[in-house]
């Protein structure tokens, strides 16, 4: 049953947590997770070696398995998906990280494998240059006409301003966070948390009720900001700073880094310029560093060019090939009118001005000329178009 088995991966990863590669070479060497639990002491030490007794006291306790369908039962009633890491609807690009954890515990809209995934991070003491850039940035890849996912790590700074701009430009947004969905963190950002739920995005952890919070959550949280997307925008950092832990990890998946830089007087741009000096990371004065480098500019608008066409000697030829260089497209009745007026200012007799039928034999002669082209709606404009 899915339950059974969706019990037995969250109680490995609640044991493997910080050892997620383990993990799921334990289950892979048993063949799931419901036959790690089959197993008795003896074969999972032989399996884990014998120094790691407490992997196998504690897969060995049954109250870990009565947490875990508790756990189970509490995500059903709250509208969280536990992805198994095997899952058809695990995210793809985490998935091909070797710390993937076993189990992400989803909140939210199903928008974690969206074409374009873009990671935004820096500094918890952001500055003003930090959130407007930021702002700007967001705003102008939300005009692309398939802009990326938001993902960010909902801490004060960067991240909040990043979550913030999504949410402003209409964008959905992936907020990774260093603890279980019971206790949002930070307590602060709780209001933006109900708002990304509320527009479309998503809450997104591999901790369970009761993991509470210490230091090294935090990085665990940070490898999901980077294996989640394509690409990691650094937008403010000191020299030191979780957002240089993400982008570090965001390198060591092959995945693309970009950098804001900042004058080398400010400290808060530090981290930034240094990964730009030493190559970690690029360049990215805005958003369209980011398109060009990551192909995700926006179909440049073909620009129309229309050529100057010889229409001959002949008056009303000439008139035709003047009215539709200046009104293109034009309908029929349009055109003919629009000729008569021309001629009778140019001092033609009005009983010489072409009527209805004179007309439609020119347009047919120009038309097989390649001068001139017929439209739907019968309508005309001048022919020979090309494109830039």
């Amino acid at each position: 049953m899915e339950s059974d088995f969706l019990v037995c991966a969250i109680a490995l990863s609640k044991v493997f947590a910080f050892e997620c590669a383990t993990g799921r070479a334990l289950i892979e060497h048993f063949g799931g997770p419901e036959a790690v639990f089959s197993a008795g002491p003896r074969i999972l030490h032989e399996a884990l070696g014998s120094s790691r007794g407490d992997w196998v006291e504690k897969l060995s306790d049954r109250a870990l398995r009565e947490w875990a369908r508790e756990e189970w039962a509490w995500n059903r009633r709250y509208g969280i998906r536990p992805l198994y890491y095997e899952s058809e609807d695990y995210p793809r690009r985490l998935k091909e990280c070797p710390d993937a954890p076993i189990i992400l515990y989803v909140k939210g809209e199903d928008i974690l494998d969206s074409e374009r995934m873009l990671a935004v991070v820096g500094t918890r003491r952001a500055s003003y240059y930090g959130r407007t850039s930021c702002k700007q940035i967001v705003a102008t890849l939300a005009r692309n006409p398939r802009p990326p996912v938001i993902v960010s790590g909902l801490a004060f700074g960067i991240d909040g301003a990043a979550h913030e701009a999504a949410l402003e430009a209409g964008l959905p947004t992936v907020a990774a966070i260093p603890g279980p969905l019971d206790q949002i963190y930070p307590p602060g950002h709780r209001d933006l948390a109900r708002r990304i739920l509320e527009q479309g995005g998503a809450l997104v952890t591999d901790f369970a009720r009761g993991d509470g919070y210490s230091p090294v959550q935090f990085l665990r949280r940070n490898r999901l900001i980077a294996g989640l997307s394509d690409a990691t925008l650094l937008v403010e950092s000191f020299a030191k700073g979780g957002g240089l832990l993400t982008t570090g990890l965001a390198n060591s998946y092959g995945r693309e880094v970009f950098a804001l830089p900042g004058r080398s007087t400010d400290a808060g741009s530090e981290g930034c310029n240094r990964q730009i000096a030493a190559n970690l990371a690029r360049l990215a004065t805005g958003a369209e560093d980011i398109e060009k480098a990551m192909n995700w500019e926006p179909p440049r608008r073909r620009k129309a060019l229309q050529r100057t066409l010889d229409f001959g000697d002949d008056p009303l030829r000439r008139a035709i090939g003047a009215i539709l260089a200046e009104r293109s497209p034009i309908g029929f009745a349009a055109l003919l009118e629009a000729l008569r007026e021309r001629l009778s200012a140019g001092g033609t007799a009005p009983d010489t001005l072409p009527d209805a039928a004179l007309l439609s034999a020119l347009l047919v002669e120009l038309e097989i000329e390649g001068k001139i082209a017929a439209l739907p709606g019968d309508r005309y404009s001048q022919g020979f178009v090309t494109f830039a």
